[in-house]
């Protein structure tokens, strides 16, 4: 992720809090959430966690959270919601370089709205360094974001393609909930998004 975006979070961090906070974190996933109804809550690792918005959702429903947000005006103000009941880390994608995963891996990872700001180059090695990280029976969330770029926060491409072939790379299964696009929750009506769900069951950690 580029210095650029990170500086730009940074810089209108209050706004994006608004923002992302005007909208309910099971509505925003309610693509994927029916998989956790009968998972154990674990470690959950939530990258790009901004306001917070979705670590407390998650810590609210008995999980035991670690948020990465690397711009620091959005990393205060996400503590400032949870305190010290997720742990909050400065590190960025694609190295996450300040993490130390439990030993077992984390049970659950989360990529919201997260994916498009890495270039192309930059992802085999993020995807490498989140299944490293991953529990064997653990679960990796990612959401795509379709439509156009911003300047002062740059987009690139996305595909199920991409991830499949990363996939089928460390041997991770792959599914997409639902049927096509949905749509996106703040009504940009040129923004539409995929949930694509990777699972690590069986694999050799």
């Amino acid at each position: 992720m580029s210095q650029q975006t990170i500086s730009h979070y940074n810089k209108n961090a209050a706004r994006y809090q608004a923002q992302y906070d005007a909208l309910c974190a099971s509505e925003v996933h309610q693509q994927w959430v029916n998989y956790l109804v009968n998972q154990i809550p674990g470690h959950a690792l939530d990258v790009g966690a901004g306001s917070g918005r979705d670590a407390t959702w998650l810590r609210d429903k008995g999980w035991q959270v670690t948020a990465i947000e690397p711009a620091e005006g959005l990393r205060t103000l996400g503590l400032q919601r949870t305190g010290p009941t997720v742990l909050w880390l400065n590190a960025r994608l694609p190295e996450l370089a300040n993490l130390n995963a439990p030993a077992e891996g984390f049970d659950l990872i989360l990529l919201s709205a997260v994916w498009m700001h890495l270039p192309p180059e930059q992802r085999p090695i993020a995807f490498n360094r989140l299944q490293h990280c991953l529990a064997k029976k653990g679960l990796m969330v990612i959401t795509l974001r379709f439509g156009p770029s911003d300047p002062e926060r740059p987009m690139y491409e996305v595909s199920v393609t991409e991830l499949e072939a990363l996939a089928r790379e460390y041997g991770l299964g792959l599914q997409v909930p639902g049927v096509g696009f949905s749509d996106d929750k703040l009504k940009r009506e040129d923004v539409s998004w995929k949930t694509v769900l990777l699972s690590a069951a069986g694999k050799d950690k």
